[in-house]
């Protein structure tokens, strides 16, 4: 809801970056930024509006048309590297603002929240400062005669990025970074519930770095839907998202008006397959529940449906409760707490409804399932363990993004890989056993894109991230990510004799 400019509560936070220029909104309003872990209003940020947008198109449009950004591959280079510098001395500030906002532990601050996202900014400036943009194919007798033939790579263009809420500053680097690295220029959209990372980033750029006007524009909004005038203008080549697939679906209905490229990185509903032969069910399943508890299970990768053996069913059941109980969800910026809140009242609601939903199908709880009486403030949810449930249950196939993990019974390795396929999700996934050979081999038949075998972390800069079926298309992160950002073309010359 847009705020009077007399607003009672603290000044602006951050600014709108359109063209260079850190500036409010358009008509002067501003929206109300909500702490989730108090549920009371922080601060605010600019409102932006359609005519806001509208200008940050055209500067991105106009920098990538008119400037040699697209062309300067040492200059990119140097600008990155200053925004290295310059995220790595705010630091302490960035880590403030994603607990304030995404109510975000500082134990996820210190790694996936914050903290390790900087690693994308040396990444990528090293893959542009030694990238082949151009490749020889040789001399062909072709149609026209001798010919010499090479294909150049060059940026795609104006990239739009829309991001969530969830691990905001991860995701907006891992959108911008690739896309400045590979020389197209950038209109960044943030969530309405996390304005203030993506902002931050904008004041970095503009003060702290030689990135030209109009390179990069950063805008917030409370109006959820300001996005899609975005993805349907013609001047866009790219619209980068991730988000919900019911989201992702419109967008690319959309885009493909102007058959817009599109990345899109969707939902997941991954399976923890834990093998029989296993000596630690609670050590198996650690990684499923240890991640679910740094986001509060807002986690588009997270494996939220664990499969056990169902001849040790019980067994694990109670081995997973006894990790899930050790959790309090508790205030984000108090040292030693694992699990903040959720980001919002809307998603416990969410949250609230899913697990409802599986009593009436006739699962039961174990543990959690209630808001924790000891934080009667924000948006606090006890992590949930459901047992009882089979694979055609609401809670087994549609995501949750919340504290809740589901319990399956498998009969063989081959139902467990059924199972874990029966999905129209495959974003990520988990196999475990004590044979390193059988959980491979279990862990390859599984139809997804990320996977950890025996507890292995696949994520990094390096490694390229997306899915299978509705949860995506496209990678980022990695040498995939950054060839998202690029188009090929060929050229051929005719051969001149030599003398």
């Amino acid at each position: 809801m847009n705020t009077p400019m007399n607003h009672t509560h603290q000044a602006v936070q951050e600014l709108l970056l359109i063209n260079g220029e850190l500036r409010g909104a358009s008509n002067g309003a501003f929206y109300d930024n909500v702490n989730p872990a108090t549920g009371q209003v922080i601060g605010v940020s600019p409102d932006a509006t359609t005519d806001d947008i509208e200008a940050a198109i055209v500067a991105a449009r106009t920098a990538f048309d008119t400037t040699d950004w697209s062309r300067n591959v040492e200059f990119r280079v140097h600008c990155i590297r200053q925004l290295q510098q310059a995220l790595a001395d705010h630091l302490p500030q960035l880590i403030d603002i994603t607990m304030a906002e995404v109510g975000a532990p500082r134990m996820a601050c210190d790694t996936i929240q914050v903290v390790e996202p900087l690693k994308f900014l040396p990444y990528y400036a090293d893959i542009a400062a030694n990238f082949q943009w151009s490749s020889s194919l040789g001399e062909a007798n072709t149609m026209g005669g001798p010919a010499e033939r090479w294909t150049e790579q060059e940026a795609v263009g104006v990239v739009a990025a829309i991001t969530p809420w969830n691990v905001p500053t991860q995701i907006n680097l891992a959108k911008i970074v690739p896309a400045l690295a590979a020389g197209c220029t950038v209109i960044l959209k943030p969530a309405v519930e996390t304005p203030w990372g993506a902002l931050a980033l904008g004041r970095l750029i503009a003060n702290h770095t030689d990135i030209p006007a109009g390179v990069i524009n950063i805008v917030a909004s409370s109006d959820k839907l300001i996005g899609r005038q975005l993805v349907i203008d013609p001047r866009i080549d790219m619209i980068s998202f991730t988000g919900s697939t019911d989201t992702g679906r419109r967008i690319m209905a959309d885009a493909s008006v102007n058959l817009t490229k599109v990345f899109l990185e969707l939902g997941g509903k991954s399976a923890c397959i834990v093998l029989d032969d296993v000596d630690d069910i609670a050590g198996a399943s650690f990684g499923a529940v240890f991640g679910l508890a740094m986001v509060c299970g807002q986690g588009c990768a997270l494996t939220t449906r664990v499969l056990l053996p169902r001849s040790r069913y019980d067994e694990g059941v109670a081995a997973i409760a006894a990790l899930m109980t050790g959790i309090v969800p508790g205030d984000p910026t108090a040292a030693g707490t694992v699990m903040g809140p959720l980001i919002s009242a809307a998603q416990r609601d969410r949250v609230e409804g899913y697990v409802a939903s599986a009593i009436e199908q006739g699962a039961r709880i174990v543990c959690g399932g209630k808001r924790p009486e000891h934080m009667p403030d924000g948006f606090f949810y006890e992590p949930t363990l459901i047992a009882d449930v089979t694979n055609d249950m609401r809670v087994a196939q549609e995501e949750i993004f919340g504290p809740v993990l589901v319990a399956i019974a498998y009969d063989d390795d081959d139902h467990a890989v059924a199972i874990a396929n029966d999905s129209e999700f495959g974003l990520s996934g988990a196999v475990v056993s004590a044979d390193e050979g059988r959980a491979l081999s279990v862990a390859r038949r599984v139809r997804t894109g990320t996977m950890s075998v025996n507890g292995g972390v696949w994520y990094g800069c390096d490694v390229p991230f997306g899915g299978y079926k509705h949860s995506g298309i496209g990678r980022e992160m990695g040498m995939a990510g950054f060839s998202e950002y690029l188009e090929t073309r060929a050229f051929a010359k005719p051969v001149t004799s030599k003398s």
